[in-house]
C-alpha cells in the first residue's frame, strides 16, 4: 500500500545546496519555481532515493507564520538522512578535495555498521555517511 517517495528538506539557497548534494553525487532531475519566485523545488536522485530541496523566500519574513504548514519551512522534523559509502576515508577525502567540506571529520565505530560520521550541508541540516557491512538489526522477541 505504501512506498517510499522522497525526503524534503528547507533549505536558504537553493543553487548553494543543490551543488552540495551534487558533489555527494545526487543528479538533478527536477527544478521548478514559482511566478513569483518566492517558492523554488529541485529534485535531486542518488539510486532510487529522492531528495527535495525546498527553498521559500517571501517578501516580508513575518509572512512565514501565517503559512499552511505544508509552507512552513522551519520547523522540528529531519533528524538526518544517510548515504552509504564503500571507502569512508576516501569519500571523506573527495569531499574535502572538492571544496565541501571545511574540515574532515573523523569517522566512529557505528552499532549497525562498520563506521560513520556527520557532515552537515550549507544550511546545517546533517547527512550521515556510513561504511558497511550493515548488521541485522535485532528484533523483539
Amino acid at each position: 500500500m505504501f512506498s517510499f517517495h522522497h525526503v524534503t528538506m528547507s533549505v536558504r539557497d537553493l543553487s548553494v545546496s543543490e551543488g552540495f548534494y551534487k558533489g555527494l553525487g545526487f543528479e538533478s532531475v527536477y527544478r521548478w519555481q514559482d511566478d513569483a519566485g518566492q517558492l523554488q523545488i529541485c529534485h535531486l536522485r542518488l539510486g532510487q532515493a529522492l531528495l527535495e530541496l525546498y527553498c521559500f523566500r517571501p517578501e516580508d519574513e513575518t509572512e512565514l507564520s501565517a503559512l499552511p504548514p505544508w509552507a512552513s519551512g522551519y520547523r522540528l522534523g529531519l533528524r538526518h538522512f544517510a548515504l552509504q559509502v564503500e571507502d569512508l576515508d576516501r569519500a571523506l577525502s573527495a569531499l574535502h578535495g572538492a571544496g565541501l567540506l571545511a574540515d574532515k571529520p573523523s569517522p566512529v565505530t557505528g552499532q549497525t555498521c562498520l563506521r560513520y560520521v556527520f557532515i552537515m550541508d550549507p544550511d546545517g541540516n546533517s547527512v550521515e555517511l556510513l561504511e558497511g557491512p550493515l548488521v541485522e538489526i535485532q528484533r523483539p522477541e
